[in-house]
């Protein structure tokens, strides 16, 4: 599979978990712990397998090209992610399964807040980012 392929396709995985842990959220009452727990293992080990592909082969490659606009692009975007990256840990760490039980309108505001972010750097990426990938298969 190309690295663009992966990249798409962790990209609609991704989408679908924030959708289903979005969909989750929105009810008063929290999904069970075992539902819950295998939503968020899911999303977690996606997103940063994403984040170590993108670290370690994407933005390198990008930041490499010759072409100075695609360099500049691959930087901007490596720049953002390294907030957000942080961002994320922070509230996968802040949000146990016992915090969660004990303050669920608590989780369920912080999660929002991190899908929001998450989902406008997917949206981003797909119309911004993988159009520059494109273009350097394309002249490969």
């Amino acid at each position: 599979m190309s690295q663009l392929s992966k990249l798409h396709e962790d990209h609609a995985i991704l989408a679908k978990l924030f959708s289903q842990l979005g969909s989750a959220v929105e009810s008063s009452e929290p999904p069970s712990q075992l539902v819950l727990f295998d939503l968020r293992r899911e999303l977690v080990s996606t997103l940063l397998a994403h984040l170590k592909l993108e670290d370690w082969t994407l933005y390198p490659r990008l930041i490499e090209s010759d072409n100075e606009a695609i360099s500049d692009a691959g930087r901007k975007f490596q720049q953002e992610m390294g907030g957000l990256a942080p961002a994320f840990v922070a509230y996968c760490d802040k949000w146990s399964a016992s915090r969660i039980e004990s303050d669920w309108a608590g989780y369920c505001a912080d999660t929002r807040e991190i899908l929001d972010a998450l989902e406008n750097r997917l949206l981003r990426e797909n119309r911004e980012l993988l159009p520059l990938l494109e273009r350097l298969d394309e002249a490969a």
